[in-house]
């Protein structure tokens, strides 16, 4: 059985990504005609950041349909090959995927994803010395940035620049740990999923 997974980029879908991944499904198929005796021998997948107008375009214009299977995942029914879809802005909260977060809409966290996206860049970075020309190097880049400890983002800056540009939520997240222990319950629910979870981090961090 053979298993094609397209992934698409972190702002969204291209025009054709999805009649692309079926065409490769066809170009897959061709070369490994023996391999593959069966139509359900092969699966395709897109993975997508959320499902986006672009995307709706490309299922209306081949009338093709999607079916949520729940958890961030759907089928696409339409396709000659089993085809899904894989949403990250859902399946990472869903299951708590912090390399899939890496490629969601939603901010990264400090932890083992970001240590391996850092690597991947040093290394990308020594075999090929243009990486920032790359597509989406700038959105791998900035989820870099978001999963540094926040003190290691600012240090250096002056207390105007570390807060300059900051959404609420990322200058909540500049606050010290002993204001962060003065937040209401009510006030840390009204926060986004992710930055409730890294002040709870922070918290149990330095809890004796």
């Amino acid at each position: 059985m053979g298993v094609l997974v397209k992934l698409a980029d972190v702002l969204g879908v291209r025009p054709g990504d999805l009649v692309r991944l079926v065409t490769y499904g066809g170009l897959y198929e061709t070369a490994h005609l023996d391999d593959l005796p069966a139509p359900g021998d092969l699966t395709l997948v897109l993975v997508v950041a959320s499902v986006t107008p672009t995307l709706r375009e490309d299922l209306a214009r081949k009338g093709w349909t999607l079916s949520p299977l729940g958890g961030g995942y759907a089928r696409i029914d339409g396709p000659m090959y089993d085809t899904y879809l894989a949403i990250t802005d859902e399946v990472t909260e869903a299951e708590r995927d912090d390399y899939l977060r890496l490629f969601s809409h939603r901010s990264a966290l400090p932890g083992e994803a970001a240590r391996w996206l850092k690597q991947w860049m040093r290394d990308t970075r020594m075999k090929q010395p243009d990486i920032e020309e790359l597509p989406g190097y700038e959105e791998m880049f900035q989820k870099l940035v978001e999963a540094m400890p926040v003190e290691k983002r600012l240090a250096g800056l002056a207390p105007e620049q570390r807060l300059a540009g900051l959404a609420p939520e990322q200058v909540i997240l500049a606050l010290p740990v002993e204001v962060l222990r003065m937040l209401s319950e009510e006030h840390l629910h009204s926060l986004p999923a992710d930055v409730r979870e890294t002040i709870k981090k922070r918290l149990r961090g330095t809890a004796h």
